[in-house]
């Protein structure tokens, strides 16, 4: 059986998403260095380090680097087509909305719970988010585990 749950945050960039989530403990950076150009994690110390982000909703507690990371966003997204689909964040820092504004994905901060509690990797998470600086919902499924 799965269990479906409702939760509601601000759009920092709009948009509709839905996909596999990929739930990061530490900050992320869009640099080339540290997600590479073909989607791969390569962030040493990060239990995610050589997974992809490609096609996923990325959760993250916020971003780590520099200005290069919304560049970094965009080329994975437009260019490689090896970017996430969306952003949860607890807190979209200006680099990560400028990238996903740019890249027409969708990006959430202010859920009405931790989102780095509330989401698991493998979660199948949806995103509605219709205007910037409104409010936006964030619908995830997780599947019972076998044998439950």
């Amino acid at each position: 059986m799965e269990q479906k749950n409702v939760f509601h945050g601000i759009a920092r960039s709009k948009g509709r998403a839905a996909g596999e989530a990929l739930v990061s403990e530490i900050n992320l950076s869009w640099a080339p260095c540290s997600i590479l150009n073909d989607g791969t994690i390569r962030a040493f110390g990060n239990k995610l380090n050589g997974q992809s982000v490609t096609n996923k909703i990325i959760v993250y507690p916020t971003v780590t680097g520099s200005t290069s990371g919304s560049f970094g966003l965009l080329f994975k997204v437009k260019e490689n087509h090896t970017g996430p689909q969306a952003l949860i964040c607890q807190q979209v820092h200006f680099i990560d909305i400028a990238g996903a504004i740019a890249s027409d994905i969708p990006a959430i901060d202010g859920l009405d719970a931790d989102p780095m509690q509330v989401i698991q990797s493998g979660d199948w998470v949806e995103i509605v988010a219709e205007e910037v600086g409104k409010p936006a919902t964030v619908t995830v499924t997780r599947k019972a585990a076998a044998g439950n």
